[in-house]
């Protein structure tokens, strides 16, 4: 090396040491204004948001944690993915089934009625999983926790539109969506370690797998707590708000145009997101407490995206927020697809959930704001609905792709239906309008 070269990397390196700076300066002022952001938004949110926000947690830690053990349960119990993938589209297609006859319950039915049954109901069919054998009944319990926990999802979007004004409601909806990641840390770590431990006390996997499921049942119960305090909705903030009113017009070319993309997101979610957990435990070998650390690892990365999306939004605007993390999050899909080394793996798998997650609460803000208040809870059942039933097929077709091809038709298929509802949202929400030009 010459002297000449020798100086000039010296004097480069105080540069790089500024930009270094330069750099965590600007990210330690995105941060101190967004928890700024989330101070003032959190002291605008009513008694009844909070208190919903808070049988959240409890609810997110239960379901969570059944989630995750779930189908490694039915894996020991010597279930192959073909019959894994059956439970899981049974559970959507209990979803799917009660999805629009819930929109109707939530419009007519008091919340401090509806969400305290929700949560005792679904903490009963949790438990079932847990305690009943034989593939009949816990498949009884999967369709019924899938339809109770409709309830809950229905009801959210339009709660959160009458106990909030325009204000706070976008920090709302991306803290009840960061809350429902951040439970998974808690849910996916005490799943996975719950279990490991009561395998090593008591030496049977299976009992152990029991004792974790009615765990989190026990959660998803102690959730009636909170629902039970929640108040009248008579004084709600949100202008327009009162109850049953008239339907009114559907504008159906709207409503296609919101519920198109999601019909896509669903089916690419449905041959991928509930098998991957066995993906890690079969195509690397890991033990079940790794894989509730990588598990809990997503869901914190996914909580921070989600914390972050109101101020994204508010620079990108809505739609374009939408928009980018979807599309950025695509091509990671695939390296979970063709590569085999663990650590970018992970990082892939972290990044990807992140991105794919964060413009979720986004999302479900643009669409009700889209529709008149008096739809706003028919427009929530037909995205559950669009939802659950394009996972309910795509679950059961790629458990017998997985079972018989592995994982990687499964995943690349993901990628290209997540690619495909990225452009139609961009098409319908984004494309330039032509205007007309006049000689």
């Amino acid at each position: 090396m010459t002297a000449h070269n020798a100086s000039h990397k010296v004097l480069a390196l105080p540069g790089l040491a500024l930009r270094a700076r330069r750099r965590y300066h600007t990210a330690m002022r995105f941060f101190r204004k967004l928890f700024s952001e989330y101070r003032e938004a959190f002291s605008l949110f009513s008694k009844n948001s909070r208190l919903f926000l808070l049988g959240n947690v409890l609810l997110g830690i239960g379901s969570n944690l059944v989630q995750l053990l779930l189908n490694l349960y039915l894996k020991k119990l010597q279930y192959d993915e073909a019959a894994i993938g059956t439970i899981l589209s049974i559970r959507a297609f209990g979803s799917f089934l009660i999805a629009l006859p819930a929109s109707f319950l939530v419009a007519r039915m008091d919340s401090r009625k509806l969400l305290p049954s929700m949560a005792i109901l679904t903490a009963i069919a949790y438990a079932g999983q847990g305690m009943l054998n034989g593939f009949g009944l816990i498949a009884a319990s999967v369709f019924l926790a899938g339809a109770f926990t409709s309830l809950y999802q229905v009801a959210a979007g339009p709660f959160f539109m009458k106990n909030s004004s325009p204000k706070e409601r976008i920090h709302l909806f991306s803290i009840n969506g960061a809350l429902s990641m951040g439970t998974g840390v808690i849910g996916s770590l005490a799943g996975g370690l719950l279990k490991d431990i009561v395998f090593a006390a008591s030496g049977d996997e299976v009992y152990a797998y029991k004792a974790a499921l009615v765990l989190g049942a026990c959660f998803v119960g102690a959730s009636v707590a909170p629902f039970l305090a929640i108040r009248d909705e008579g004084n709600a903030t949100a202008p327009g708000m009162a109850k049953r009113q008239p339907l009114g017009r559907i504008d159906v070319g709207l409503y296609a145009k919101l519920l198109i993309p999601g019909f896509f997101t669903g089916m690419g979610a449905g041959l991928t997101i509930p098998y991957l957990n066995l993906y890690f435990k079969n195509e690397f070998l890991l033990g079940d407490s790794v894989i509730g650390v990588i598990f809990a690892l997503g869901q914190v990365s996914t909580f921070l995206g989600m914390a972050a999306g109101p101020a994204i939004a508010r620079r990108t605007g809505k739609r374009r927020a939408i928009f980018i993390s979807q599309a950025i999050s695509v091509p990671f899909i695939l390296v979970l697809t063709y590569l085999r080394w663990l650590p970018l793996v992970i990082v892939a798998f972290l990044i990807r959930q992140t991105l794919m997650n964060m413009s979720s609460p986004i999302n479900d803000n643009f669409t009700l704001e889209k529709v008149p208040p008096s739809q706003q809870h028919l427009m929530n059942a037909l995205k559950m609905l669009n939802w659950t039933g394009s996972w309910m097929v795509s679950a059961k077709l790629s458990g017998s792709i997985i079972a018989t091809r592995g994982f990687a038709p499964s995943f690349t298929l993901t990628a290209a239906l997540y690619a495909l509802s990225t452009a139609l949202f961009w098409l319908f929400f984004l494309r330039p309008k032509k205007t007309a030009v006049h000689g």
